[in-house]
């Protein structure tokens, strides 16, 4: 491992050595009314900076958060790739940058193209539901993934050495900043209590055999921890 690099393991020793970006916003975020900002009426967050793009269907049952990296640049880039022809459709309800900064793109109660092929199971229920896009909230984060060169552009932190749970060999991740995952932790708190959702889940559960998203260096496990869920999310495979 060299200078620049940091294990799988030592990533995650150093997120429950530094619960504080976890603290800070879990108490405020609790609450969907909450004094630092809520979602509204219409469905929109009200500090997230408004990045509307048209679209989508009724979607008046949500049932889960589906995390995701853009395997990127900026949030701003993923947005602007969004509204072009080349996108194909393909967009998500957030997308928080690297220094925690939310945008949305649109409202919670319509749909995104951000699932594609997909399948998850109520952890509750046990029913296995098709194309997600139907009934769940994409959360895109600004991260390289394991694209190491946008990751080396876009990031001072050192890259997360380790293979991916789903398989494969060990690659170098791009780690996520504290201030990114404080938005995280802030925003899926508001989700759930907001629209009582049974899961939280990523890209790399709901479609195993061809996403990697968002990948080891993201801490999945507490991220459901600290929203009353137990272990990762089930891996939906066809």
């Amino acid at each position: 491992m060299d200078s620049g690099t940091q294990s799988a393991s030592s990533f995650s020793t150093r997120i429950h050595s530094k619960p504080d970006y976890r603290k800070r916003n879990m108490s405020a975020s609790l609450s969907t009314t909450s004094s630092e900002g809520g979602i509204n009426s219409d469905h929109w967050l009200d500090f997230a900076i408004k990045e509307k793009i048209e679209g989508g269907k009724e979607m008046p049952v949500r049932r889960c958060v589906v995390i995701h990296f853009t395997s990127g640049h900026s949030a701003k880039s993923s947005i602007d790739f969004w509204r072009t022809p080349r996108a194909k459709g393909a967009n998500a309800h957030l997308v928080i940058d690297r220094d925690g900064t939310v945008f949305q793109c649109r409202a919670f109660n319509r749909t995104c193209g951000h699932a594609g092929v997909s399948r998850w199971r109520d952890p509750r229920t046990k029913k296995l539901y098709t194309q997600c896009n139907d009934f769940s909230i994409g959360i895109e984060i600004a991260n390289a993934g394991d694209e190491e060169r946008v990751a080396q552009k876009n990031t001072k932190l050192p890259l997360v050495q380790a293979k991916h749970r789903n398989g494969g060999p060990e690659k170098k991740w791009e780690a996520y900043p504290p201030e990114q995952l404080a938005s995280v932790f802030r925003v899926v708190s508001l989700l759930m209590a907001r629209y009582k959702l049974d899961d939280i889940t990523g890209h790399e559960f709901i479609a195993p055999e061809r996403k990697n998203d968002p990948g080891p260096a993201f801490p999945m496990e507490e991220l459901r921890k600290a929203n009353g869920l137990e272990g990762l999310p089930e891996v939906c495979r066809k």
